[in-house]
């Protein structure tokens, strides 16, 4: 079997725009994947790359994006979650399906020969759920991106459906078992990157590290993992390292991170404006030459 490339994108709201300034520098080298798999807002780039947008109509997208353009707040859902204690999201997606109706081609999507598997969470079941090409629909993309709480969540065969990101943010397992050996997972977080943080000083502090490190969660678990099975399989006769050919599969893949270099503050998730996608896009580019150059 081919080696394959994969490309995981992770979830991370409006810092999406950091994937497509990634996505021009791969472009540019020549460097494309044969897998993508993304969550959340992962999952929106990760189809819209699929399709077969390119990283300057991926970057205008994210350029000429306004919150309007991917959610309504709901007033009335407001006040029933302050008066009467009842769960209701506080805004309302019918911008962002639009939005993807206009802007993505799931027919090519569909037909294209990269594979792209998104992730969300059954909530009745708590079932981590993947949909793949050539079988993704409008619904499995808004269920992926269905943030808790702020988003309404989505039905996917009748029963409701949340974001991916809650259980596996940084989806790179399915990656894994398709066989991918060179993988680039770009995170939305500088946290678990290169850098080495200082501990929180103030509440503010402390909580934006929390949701730091909730991006981060299900790619430190898988990246552990895969050491762990690196060192297990050292220690293999060789028959058993045969018999367990998926850990030697996991001692040929490497792996690639690129990551902001700095906290981005907690404001930057809902911050759908062109200045902030100028201003990651060119961090994601120059983050990534950066990377491949060193």
């Amino acid at each position: 079997m081919s080696d394959k490339k994969a490309l995981i994108l992770s979830g991370g709201g409006a810092r999406g725009s950091y994937q497509a300034g990634v996505w021009r520098y791969l472009e540019e080298v020549g460097w494309k994947p044969d897998i993508i798999c993304g969550t959340s807002v992962g999952a929106i780039n990760a189809c819209a790359i699929g399709s077969g947008m390119n990283s300057k109509l991926l970057t205008d997208l994210w350029l000429n994006l306004d919150k309007e353009k991917v959610m309504r707040y709901s007033w009335k859902n407001t006040a029933k979650e302050l008066f009467k204690k009842k769960y209701a999201p506080l805004a309302d997606t019918a911008p962002l399906r639009k939005l993807i109706e206009e802007e993505l081609d799931l027919s090519a999507l569909n037909d294209s020969e990269m594979k792209v598997v998104i992730s969300a969470v059954n909530i009745l079941t708590s079932e981590l759920r993947f949909f793949e090409n050539p079988e993704i629909k409008i619904e499995h993309i808004l269920a992926s991106s269905a943030i808790p709480l702020f988003f309404p969540w989505q039905m996917v065969d009748g029963e409701p459906h949340w974001d991916g990101g809650i259980m596996a943010n940084t989806p790179i397992l399915p990656a894994i078992t398709r066989g991918a050996t060179e993988i680039i997972v770009v995170l939305l977080s500088p946290v678990g990157g290169s850098q080495t943080m200082e501990a929180p000083g103030t509440k503010d502090e402390a909580l934006e590290r929390l949701y730091e490190l909730y991006l981060l969660g299900s790619y430190r678990n898988i990246e552990q993992g895969i050491e762990y099975q690196k060192e297990v399989t050292k220690q293999m006769s060789p028959i058993e390292a045969f018999l367990l050919s998926f850990r030697n599969r996991l001692g040929d893949t490497k792996i690639r991170v690129i990551a902001p270099k700095e906290l981005l503050g907690l404001g930057s998730f809902l911050n759908f404006t062109r200045e902030q996608a100028e201003l990651l896009t060119e961090k994601g580019y120059k983050d990534a030459k950066e990377h491949f150059t060193i």
